[in-house]
């Protein structure tokens, strides 16, 4: 099994799950053998800036992936996974460790996916909308770390 999760980092395991599939700039894939991991790729997202339509799901399925995991997508790119037997998951965030874990275990549970909605352009808010990003991106580092810390910390229980 395949399974490709988006990344805002090329860390492999240790990578913050992106939470936009589409502009996502890396894609973390894990090749899995039944439970345990056989490979783990980083590739870069030759379609961060701009895509065509359907263009990722097509690129998914030449990988060979069966699962794609990440944060928000929008319901035409569900459809276009759909037909090429790609399963999404959305509404994922923290470590792509973690969450592999929880897809292995059976415990991952799907939360409401965050909107791709993209905010209409207002000139000047440019820069404002740049540094909003950084900060999100920094406190979703944040919330990666501390739900791996909540995990090694329920596994000592």
């Amino acid at each position: 099994m395949r399974i490709a999760f988006t990344a805002d980092e090329p860390k492999g395991l240790d990578s913050v799950i992106s939470y936009h599939f589409g502009r996502c700039p890396y894609f973390v894939i894990v090749e899995l053998d039944g439970r345990d991991v056989k490979k783990i790729e980083n590739i870069e997202n030759p379609s961060a800036e701009s895509h065509a339509v359907g263009e990722l799901p097509q690129l998914m399925n030449q990988l060979g992936v069966n699962i794609i995991v990440t944060g928000g997508m929008g319901p035409k790119a569900q459809e276009y996974f759909a037909q090429f037997g790609i399963q999404p998951i959305t509404g994922a965030y923290g470590k792509v460790r973690d969450v592999l874990e929880e897809i292995i275990e059976g415990t991952l549970r799907e939360t409401p996916a965050v909107s791709e909605e993209r905010p209409s352009h207002v000139e000047g808010e440019n820069e404002e909308i740049r540094r909003l990003k950084l900060e999100v991106r920094e406190l979703r580092r944040e919330v990666a770390e501390l739900k791996s810390l909540i995990k090694e910390i329920m596994r000592g229980r």
